[in-house]
């Protein structure tokens, strides 16, 4: 790998990663759209696609015509796939800085405020009256539990309800001291340590690389 696709690669990770350390360092649970989720980890990948499958994606012709201008079109269009491809997925809820236990009695007293019909079935939530279904998903590395929407039935306004009442929910608990951020702290200024020291060594043939792919 060359110092300029390290670089290109490695940087957005950093900047996840920090994003990831202030998430965990919240005293209190954050809940967050999973499409907005999806969409940040694709935007963390977006340096390694551009330096892997990413650098071969602009033709010829169109390098030709749009010189560096190009890159903007190719971004805007990855940018478009990628929001298409949350649009499609089922719907989620992620809860950072939350345990199984934490958001199932969460969301227990939210179904109870919101639909007289709601029914556990072991890991799995109905509340037909707001045409919702999910279940519990804790694969996730870590305090992050995951709402994972399955069924025929799924209302927009239902999910944006839910997820409105279930941020309130965790806003009311007592607030916490976290350890885990400062591993995600570690990893981004560590990335972004490297990612200098590397530039300072290479810094002629990494101006050159950005010079080349700007004038294309």
């Amino acid at each position: 790998m060359t110092p300029f696709c390290f670089v290109v690669a490695t940087v957005p990770l950093a900047l996840y990663f920090l994003a990831l350390g202030c998430l965990r360092r919240r005293p209190k649970p954050f809940v967050v759209d999973g499409r907005r989720d999806f969409i940040a980890l694709c935007l963390a990948l977006s340096g390694v696609f551009f330096v892997g499958p990413g650098s071969i994606l602009p033709p010829f012709g169109a390098m030709v015509v749009w010189r560096a201008s190009v890159w903007v079109l190719c971004g805007l269009l990855c940018f478009c796939v990628v929001v298409l491809v949350s649009s499609l997925r089922r719907p989620r809820i992620v809860a950072y800085n939350a345990t199984r236990e934490q958001t199932r009695a969460a969301l227990s007293r939210v179904a109870i405020s919101l639909d007289d019909e709601a029914r556990w079935a072991g890991s799995s939530l109905n509340l037909p009256s707001l045409g919702v279904q999910f279940y519990l998903d804790d694969a996730g590395w870590g305090r992050v539990a995951t709402l994972v929407g399955f069924g025929p039935e799924r209302s927009p306004q239902g999910w944006l309800r839910l997820e409105k009442e279930l941020r309130r929910e965790f806003d009311a608990v007592e607030p916490t001291r976290r350890r885990g951020w400062l591993l995600f702290a570690a990893l981004g200024w560590g990335t972004l340590l490297a990612d200098a020291a590397v530039w300072a060594c290479f810094y002629r043939e990494i101006s050159d690389a950005f010079r080349f792919y700007l004038s294309v």
